[in-house]
């Protein structure tokens, strides 16, 4: 039975209100005393038996050289359905984002994990499946066996072509190679991109290294819309090279590069994520979510680009106000029941913001906004209804983000870390899962965040890109760690 209990912070504008029978919008942290958790990936859950609710997975930090990969899975209501960490020999790994599988059978989880031993620090680019139920189906490994493999992001494909052994249910995956310096040869910086069937086995796998000098790092992939003749979309990825944002569109079918594009925003930049767009005529594009600024050194803010394919930038926006810090980690589009006022396909952006607020000279919180898909203005409901963007956060120097967001029914999830002192006991930094509604919510302390937005001169430029092909491998599962029903705030509802 999952615990809540009431924090012992006292804070202004908190309204804790411990209960069995929840509202549906609410405020959960998990972890475990002395322990650092944070949830990277965050989904709702849809087709799973008992559908509602969120699964998030991230890393728990149980010890100084040791991190197990997490997952979390609650429903509508913030019952914990379960909570289990995975650990394969004691040796180091971490999870990054989540897809549920459209057939109901669990989900699919990207991330990493170290084969041999800290002293020898490689790591493995690894998808697992795990049930609905949280156990472990299966595991596999792709790519190298030396130097550094992660896995970001991953997705299951809605489209697919017999002909070239793709079909819709596949997975798709993404993540880097890096090969660290020595005293004869520079760093090595790879983009690696998976598609697999639905049960893990390899349909191809590349490696995509750039021409230029800078480290190629992709975070978010989306697949597009097919454009005929072709039976399969093209997938998107996006990230950086060096100091400016990366993007990168490969055959859906046979992973081979159809084009790259780079931008500065306003002088540096780099995207977080990205999503998929289907306009009223049926034709693609894909908004991408990051952070730009004057250099690298100066404050960040939310910078926000719309491309049509060929990597065609269409519009790019920055928000935020002057003097403080806004980045933008997550991205997705409403449903036509995710806000009243707001139609399906209406950007959300979740991520941080740190500056002034209550009083406080720095404060460090989440957000959520929305914003509208063709302008990337901040999207303005009719009126009489909320406003469409909210800061979460406990006024101090202690810090909530929001690093992977999802639209749900009536509302949306997105989860994160907090590093408030939740139980005044020490505890370094809690997991964060929150369904954020834009209307009377009160958690944490919840006020309405107005950023300023200003569109900027469209500008970008290509890069080459060299393939490789890579292989595969089988893992062995890991161990399940049942981690106990432990709530160290309280569930906060309106």
């Amino acid at each position: 039975m999952n615990a809540y209990r009431k924090s012992a912070l006292t804070l202004a504008c908190l309204s804790l209100i411990p209960s069995a029978a929840m509202a549906s919008n609410w405020e959960m942290t998990s972890g475990l005393p002395s322990h650092r958790e944070v949830h990277r990936g965050t989904k709702e859950v849809r087709t799973c038996a008992s559908p509602g609710g969120s699964i998030s997975v991230g890393t728990a930090t149980p010890t100084s050289i040791n991190t197990n990969m997490l997952a979390e899975r609650l429903n509508v209501s913030a019952g914990l359905m379960f909570r289990f960490q995975y650990d394969s020999a004691g040796q180091p790994e971490q999870a990054a984002q989540v897809v549920e599988f459209r057939d109901g059978t669990g989900f699919a989880v990207v991330g990493s994990i170290d084969p041999t031993s800290v002293a020898t620090p490689t790591s493995r680019f690894t998808i697992t499946k795990i049930g609905c139920n949280g156990a472990p189906i299966w595991r596999f490994a792709y790519g190298d066996t030396t130097d550094y493999n992660t896995g970001w992001d991953i997705l299951q494909t809605s489209s697919g072509d017999t002909a070239f052994s793709t079909q819709a249910g596949d997975l798709v995956a993404l993540g880097k190679y890096y090969r660290p310096p020595t005293a004869v040869a520079a760093a090595v910086y790879r983009t690696r991109i998976v598609r697999t069937r639905s049960t893990g086995t390899i349909i191809w796998a590349r490696d995509y290294q750039a021409s230029i000098v800078g480290d190629f790092e992709l975070h978010a992939i989306t697949e597009l819309v097919p454009v005929a003749p072709s039976l399969t979309g093209d997938l998107v990825a996006v990230g950086r090279i060096g100091g400016q944002t990366a993007v990168m569109q490969v055959n859906g079918n046979t992973g081979a590069v159809v084009c790259t594009s780079r931008t500065n925003g306003l002088g540096v930049a780099q995207y977080h994520d990205v999503v998929a767009v289907k306009t009223s005529t049926g034709s693609p594009e894909f908004l991408a979510v990051g952070e730009t600024g004057v250099a690298s050194t100066a404050q960040q803010q939310v910078y926000l680009s719309r491309f049509v394919p060929n990597c065609l930038l269409r519009v790019h926006t920055h928000w935020g106000a002057t003097g403080d810090r806004e980045i933008g980690y997550g991205t997705d589009l409403t449903l036509a029941t995710t806000y009243a006022g707001a139609p399906a396909g209406v950007m959300m952006v979740g991520g941080e913001v740190n500056g002034p607020y209550g009083g406080v000279a720095l404060s460090q919180d989440a957000f959520m906004h929305l914003a509208h898909p063709q302008s990337l203005m901040p999207y303005v409901l009719p009126t009489g209804l909320p406003v469409v963007g909210k800061r979460y956060g406990t006024q101090g120097a202690l810090a909530e983000k929001a690093f992977s967001i999802s639209a749900a029914n009536n509302g949306a999830y997105f989860g994160g870390s907090t590093s408030t002192n939740w139980l005044a006991n020490g505890d370094p930094l809690h997991a964060l899962t929150v369904r954020p509604d834009l209307s009377g919510f009160k958690t944490i302390c919840t006020v309405d965040w107005a950023p300023t937005a200003t569109s900027l001169p469209l500008a970008s430029s290509t890069f080459g890109v060299a393939v490789t092909v890579k292989t595969m491998s089988q893992l062995p599962l890991p161990t399940l760690i049942s981690v106990p029903a432990q709530s160290p705030c309280c569930t906060i509802v309106p």
